[in-house]
């Protein structure tokens, strides 16, 4: 498996997903500490301008000593208030305690209630200092030539505090429910590119890979894009090695080809260069020289006919898989070949019997068929004893005609049937040497019906050998 790296894409996603999602959440919870703290303050500000107009409604129509007694009762209600009731001539009539007597005072009226706020600036947490000392001060027309200047502290650290803090535990919880779906994000998108990669890995050492899951997003058609080119690289790697195998299989029996033709041609070479050597040294004697001349000639004959059998088989080497292909009488193409091998089947007295109807045509290349049944006809004559039969006979059966040729009194030994068409062989009776027996029929048989793509099989039957052949009609 491939190694995971600790900075894979899994980690990479997570930690920018991290990040941005601490980006929005730090800015929403600063904006909304901000929000908080401004709607804190306007809504105390509107509470201090409420409370004073209603007391300044309930003096209205009153004397200055029962506005006295409502000012002293406005104040012990609302301690956070200091106070000072002043006269038309600016006399105090009623003043708190903690009044101080410094304070700027706007005038102002009851239509129009204007309120002046001061900060402290001493040190501190400056966004909750500004609720601990910020003041409300106020000069209000009270009737009867009467004013009241305020002096009102705010109070809303507290209040503050307590909604901050629950909004920390919210955007806490937030922030905790972020991190674990960036988790699962990640890990949504990385896990099938860790899968990509991992496969890609194996792909590139060609070992085995499962077929990816089916996913309908770009991941997985890249998954299954990755999968169909692994297919054709593994087909095409063992094209490959087939090939290779093939062209070794092909070298191999090149040589040993080469080696089988070398020492077929150099005995009877040896032997023809005996005889001259035997006619020079007087050896033989000129009386016998015909005798050893027509022997000669024999021996020269056969080389020339296993030559030209080679050149055959070299031909057919060479031959492309789409060889040109003709409608052919299977009759007519088997008398012309039987015409060649007939003064032999006669010397031998063999019985030939044909059984094949005059009208079947099929599509064959006429060149290398009939070079099949002149090797196989000619192969069935020579292994067969005189006065044997030799039996032709066709079938047609589903859009094939089945073509077989039987010769009596042969018999191939069941251990060496796979081995019968290899060049020069000979460990049976059906390749011994003899007249015209170049040990090239069947291997040429079997290339020329390779190239046809045509099956074929050779076995033993009915105390004979049987050659079978299914040619499409």
């Amino acid at each position: 498996m491939i190694k995971r790296k600790f900075f894979g894409i899994f980690s990479k996603v997570f930690l920018y997903t991290m990040l941005i999602l601490l980006f929005v959440i730090g800015g929403m919870f600063l904006l909304f500490s901000n929000q908080i703290q401004s709607t804190i303050a306007l809504t105390q500000q509107q509470q201090f301008s409420e409370t004073l107009m209603r007391f300044v409604e309930q003096t209205q129509g009153r004397t200055k000593e029962e506005i006295i007694v409502l000012t002293q009762d406005f104040h012990s209600w609302n301690p956070s208030f200091e106070l000072s009731l002043l006269n038309e001539r600016r006399e105090v009539l009623f003043q708190t305690d903690g009044f101080a007597s410094n304070i700027m005072i706007s005038t102002i009226s009851n239509e129009n209630l204007e309120i002046m706020s001061g900060t402290s600036s001493e040190s501190g947490d400056l966004s909750i200092q500004r609720f601990q000392i910020a003041r409300q001060t106020a000069l209000l027309p009270i009737g009867n030539g009467l004013h009241l200047q305020v002096d009102g502290s705010l109070s809303g650290a507290s209040i503050y505090r307590e909604i901050l803090g629950g909004a920390a535990w919210v955007f806490a919880i937030v922030t905790l429910t972020s991190l674990l779906a960036a988790f699962f994000f990640a890990r949504l998108i990385a896990k099938p590119i860790q899968r990509v990669s991992s496969d890609t890995h194996m792909m590139a050492r060609l070992l085995p890979v499962d077929p990816p899951k089916k996913r309908n997003d770009e991941i997985g058609q890249l998954s299954k894009d990755v999968y169909a080119m692994y297919g054709r690289l593994k087909t095409t790697v063992c094209q490959l090695e087939r090939e290779v195998e093939r062209v070794k299989l092909m070298e191999e029996n090149q040589r040993y080809f080469f080696s089988a033709a070398s020492h077929e041609l150099k005995t009877p070479i040896a032997a023809v260069s005996g005889i001259f050597e035997g006619m020079l040294s007087d050896v033989i004697t000129k009386e016998e020289y015909p005798v050893y001349l027509r022997e000669g000639m024999r021996l020269a004959k056969e080389q020339t006919k296993l030559v030209s059998e080679i050149l055959e088989l070299v031909k057919l080497d060479g031959e492309m898989p789409s060889l040109e292909k003709e409608p052919i009488n299977l009759r007519q193409c088997l008398e012309g070949v039987l015409e060649q091998l007939s003064i032999l089947i006669e010397s031998k007295e063999q019985l030939l019997t044909i059984n094949v109807a005059g009208d079947i045509t099929c599509q064959l290349n006429y060149r290398l068929f009939s070079k099949v049944l002149s090797n196989v006809l000619l192969n069935a004559a020579q292994n067969s004893p005189e006065l044997s039969e030799i039996c032709i006979t066709t079938k047609e059966d589903e859009g094939l005609v089945c073509l077989t040729v039987w010769n009596e009194g042969a018999k191939i030994p069941e251990g060496i049937i796979s081995k019968i068409y290899e060049p020069f062989y000979r460990d049976d009776e059906a390749r011994t040497v003899g007249e015209g027996r170049s040990g090239l029929g069947l291997t040429i048989v079997k290339k020329a019906l390779d190239l046809m793509e045509l099956p074929f099989e050779i076995k033993n039957a009915d105390g004979g050998v049987l050659f079978q052949i299914n040619i499409p009609i």
